[in-house]
């Protein structure tokens, strides 16, 4: 279950919030004037390079740094 928390009340209480993020395992959301600006969540434990929501979403290799872009960025500058 998410927590909503202003952003001055995020300001005065930071670190207790975030340990209570990490401790809860929830999500916290930060809203200013009432609206929701951003969104605070615990890390996963043993979490590699790629973050959970892209997760077995990669085409060609295991890892971020199995693709060589340098090709790509050859071509556009021709």
């Amino acid at each position: 279950m998410a927590k909503t928390v202003a952003i001055s009340e995020l300001k005065a209480r930071c670190l207790r919030l975030i340990d209570d993020v990490a401790r809860q395992r929830c999500e916290l959301i930060v809203t200013k004037r009432g609206k929701p600006i951003a969104r605070v969540v615990p890390m996963d434990a043993g979490a590699d390079d790629v973050p959970s929501g892209l997760r077995g979403t990669l085409v060609g290799g295991d890892s971020v740094a199995d693709f060589d872009t340098g090709a790509i960025w050859s071509a556009a500058r021709r």
